[in-house]
């Protein structure tokens, strides 16, 4: 059970079934593949926008410069390229049920993928631990509130932090298993199993 990413096959009964062929799938009725790239689209430009928003009002107003803003920066950039990069890229797949953007774009999109999802959470946990802090330690917090160096490492930490999670395991992962696989899966429950043994360790 596992998709078949970049290659344009897949064999998971899971997997989006957008098109036809011999082993009898169904092919989903023309207007339902167009209301779902419009629902797609439109999810890219709401999420570009709002985050592109964010960022600029963070150049622009110098005031909203202290610690627990720029870590709402930090989420606004992971989700401005999820919304970007990663939603665009993957959307050919989600339509057509083929990747024909080639292995190497594959690779590349699981990585980001992976990684700024991991880093939007990472972001969250970061600001809520910000919050209690500003709640627990209000007189140090306030006092640490326009010291904005740490606040740069925190979030240069969450980028690493969630890099390292899933980034060498996607890119190694053909050395890591002993072989050369031809049809990479990536996005497939032995992928995942076999990142969670990689974390454990």
């Amino acid at each position: 059970m596992c998709f078949r990413y970049c290659t344009g096959r897949f064999k998971d009964a899971r997997a989006p079934q957008a098109f036809g062929d011999s082993s009898g799938r169904l092919i989903p009725p023309r207007y339902t593949m167009v209301i779902l790239a419009i629902l797609m689209i439109t999810l890219v430009v709401v999420v570009v926008v709002g985050n592109a928003l964010v960022i600029l009002a963070f150049v622009v107003d110098k005031s909203l410069r202290n610690q627990c803003n720029y870590f709402f920066l930090n989420l606004a950039i992971s989700d401005f390229l999820v919304g970007a990069f990663c939603i665009p890229v993957y959307m050919p797949y989600i339509l057509t049920g083929r990747w024909m953007l080639g292995r190497g774009l594959c690779k590349l999109w699981l990585v980001m993928d992976y990684l700024l999802c991991t880093a939007s959470v990472f972001n969250i946990v970061l600001i809520s631990y910000d919050r209690f802090l500003s709640v627990t330690r209000a007189v140090r917090y306030r006092a640490q509130k326009g010291v904005t160096r740490l606040a740069v490492v925190k979030m240069l930490a969450v980028w690493v932090l969630a890099f390292l999670l899933y980034g060498p395991a996607i890119i190694f992962w053909e050395l890591m298993v002993g072989e050369s696989i031809h049809i990479p899966q990536w996005k497939s429950v032995p992928f995942l199993d076999g990142v969670a043994c990689f974390v454990l360790l």
